[in-house]
């Protein structure tokens, strides 16, 4: 029995025991209730320092004023500047068709980075489905392109090798 209760004060999936220094009138059970008696105040958040020394891409690089790691992944790389908001820059020449804030700017970056990573989860999930339909694998598909033709999902399609690649060639 003992063995038990010392085995169930020790894991961690029940918790683990704070030290004595941790609360002053710490004891075996504190209520988090009262009756009649007088609210405590709660005590004063320790405000955390502010951290300046954050990581960045080159260890010494001094990164732009308008990255200030409030992104993701905002490790202070902007070589050519493209992530600057217009109060930062001088001569800014935006035409009706193509303005300035709708090229540039952190915002539209961070929204189209998540367009991409969703295009990208989606056309993984198309390679893993062919693979699984047809049962060839990434790594073998060439060799069956060669051998019997271009085919898609198992029907043979009316094109070569050669026009396929004509054909992606002038789409893109």
């Amino acid at each position: 029995m003992s063995s038990t209760t010392v085995a169930a004060a020790t894991s961690s999936f029940l918790g683990t025991r704070l030290p004595a220094e941790v609360y002053s009138n710490s004891g075996w059970v504190q209520p988090r209730f009262g009756f009649g008696a007088k609210k405590k105040t709660a005590p004063k958040k320790i405000s955390k320092p502010t951290i300046t020394d954050r990581p960045l891409w080159f260890p010494g690089a001094k990164s732009p004023e308008y990255l200030d790691g409030s992104l993701v992944g905002d490790y202070g790389f902007d070589p050519f500047g493209l992530g600057k908001p217009a109060e930062y820059l001088y001569d800014v020449n935006s035409t009706p068709f193509q303005p300035y804030m709708e090229v540039f700017g952190l915002q539209r970056f961070r929204e189209c980075e998540l367009i991409h990573g969703r295009w990208a989860m989606l056309a993984t999930l198309g390679a893993i489905t062919v693979e699984w339909l047809t049962g060839v694998t990434w790594q073998d598909a060439t060799k069956v392109e060669l051998v019997e033709g271009s085919s898609y999902l198992g029907q043979p399609l009316p094109f070569s090798i050669s026009t396929l690649i004509r054909i992606e060639v002038l789409v893109i």
